[in-house]
């Protein structure tokens, strides 16, 4: 078999040098060089995995050039191995090792089934990734045995900046990366890597104290709410359409519509209205739990696990979607897309209903997420009993309601001093009267 080699020029501790690496890659951008090692385009190895393996070096260091040419080596002869046997099994070469680095811990982290992030929901590993691929790109190389405590705080800023010039402060972006780091250490801790160094590191940072988004507080009005709904009715969305009604009529969460795709063996038996997609099986809300005899949507909320149920024929923005949802499939998800399958994510649903937000001229800084707790401030505002309130949205209890999910509820403050300033009225008579007696 042929043996390829890649010989080119690197600019390593401030000289170039001359590299002879077989399958590397080096690819520019903006402020930096990444460099890979890529796998053989020939037909034959085709089936090889991994097609690319990224390599992690400090271009300062002078042993940079022998870590590069070294890592080169290693990856093409076990391609070349692997042609040679090609049904043996790789799956401790693939696996992730860890070399001291924040990177090798991500890596570890998000692929040992031993570690937090297996049990995690899907939605939430989602938001994880987002983090761990901040912490790669950023401190990746950075070896974790040699970081102060003190050095977080200059992330923390640096990651917080604006994504532009003058745009608004990433806080919650800082803040997840800073707690993301947190959940690293804490595993490195668990599995034996650099233990004591992870506690250290996390012991310190328990002591040190990182600003966060304040609660939400913008309020998504039933007008701009209907004007979503309209938005996709008018093209004939449905689904779109009643996925925003119930969500601000109902109080529910995004997840309990849409769903949620879980791994699943093959051996899962499916129940009705799930679907199997791979390793995944999804479940979520179907047309049959809203068209029924009764009219009542009965949930399971995902949070609290309670049942909550909706007379959805009371619903004004449900009720103009009723009419156009088809019967004929009870076991059709609730959400999905245009092909009748549920989306992949949450993220891939946002795009979709940020596009009839725009369309509706609702303000960027109303998010979808806000149609729970708007619909509950609005409920509120309209004077429902808070235990109505709390059953509706499967709340622990009032305070709940009370503390997250009222925003600016106006109506609240002039009710009270309107009660205030009648007893006030109704006293000041009685007191009269007596004086006049």
């Amino acid at each position: 078999m042929r043996r390829r080699s890649r010989s080119g020029k690197l600019v390593i501790a401030g000289r170039e040098v001359s590299i002879n690496a077989p399958g590397l890659k080096q690819i520019k951008r903006p402020d930096r060089i990444d460099l890979y090692w890529v796998k053989d385009e020939a037909p034959l190895f085709a089936d090889y995995q991994p097609a690319t393996v990224r390599i992690h070096v400090d271009m300062s260091d002078p042993q940079a050039l022998e870590k590069i040419e070294k890592i080169c080596r290693h990856e093409q002869d076990a391609m070349l191995l692997w042609l040679d046997d090609a049904s043996r099994n790789d799956k401790e070469r693939l696996k992730p090792k860890f070399n001291g680095t924040f990177g090798s811990l991500c890596d570890l982290y998000e692929s040992d089934e031993e570690s937090g992030f297996a049990d995690l929901q899907e939605n939430t590993k989602l938001s994880y990734q987002d983090s761990l691929r901040i912490i790669r790109s950023d401190i990746g190389l950075r070896r974790i045995d040699r970081v102060a405590p003190k050095y977080f705080r200059t992330c923390y800023r640096a990651w917080r900046m604006p994504a532009q010039k003058g745009g608004e402060e990433r806080v919650r972006r800082a803040y997840g990366a800073i707690g993301q780091i947190k959940i690293l250490l804490g595993y490195g801790i668990e599995a034996n890597h650099f233990p004591i160094h992870c506690e250290r590191l996390l012991k310190a940072m328990s002591k040190m104290r990182f600003a966060k988004n304040p609660p939400r507080g913008v309020t998504m009005t039933f007008e701009q709410a209907k004007s979503i709904v309209a938005a996709a009715l008018e093209v004939g969305d449905t689904s779109t359409a009643i996925v925003q009604a119930l969500q601000y009529e109902c109080f529910l969460r995004q997840t309990d519509i849409i769903g949620k795709w879980k791994v699943e063996p093959n051996t899962y038996v499916l129940k009705p209205g799930e679907i199997r997609r791979g390793k995944k099986v999804w479940h979520g809300m179907t047309i049959g739990m809203i068209l029924n005899e009764e009219k009542l949507l009965r949930v399971r909320t995902s949070k609290t696990a309670q049942f909550v149920a909706h007379a959805v024929e009371k619903c004004e923005l449900v009720r103009m979607c009723l009419e156009k949802l088809s019967s004929a499939n009870p076991e059709q998800p609730v959400a999905c897309r245009s092909d009748g399958l549920p989306w992949i994510d949450h993220r891939d649903f946002g795009k979709q209903w940020r596009s009839y937000a725009n369309k509706a001229g609702v303000p960027q800084n109303v998010w979808n997420m806000d149609n729970r707790a708007s619909g509950i401030t609005e409920a509120t505002a309209a004077g429902a009993a808070h235990d109505d309130l709390a059953s509706g949205a499967a709340h622990a209890s009032k305070g709940t309601t009370r503390k997250i999910y009222m925003r600016g509820a106006k109506e609240i403050s002039e009710r009270v001093q309107l009660a205030r300033q009648e007893s006030r009225k109704r006293k000041s008579g009685l007191i009269a009267n007596d004086r006049a007696e």
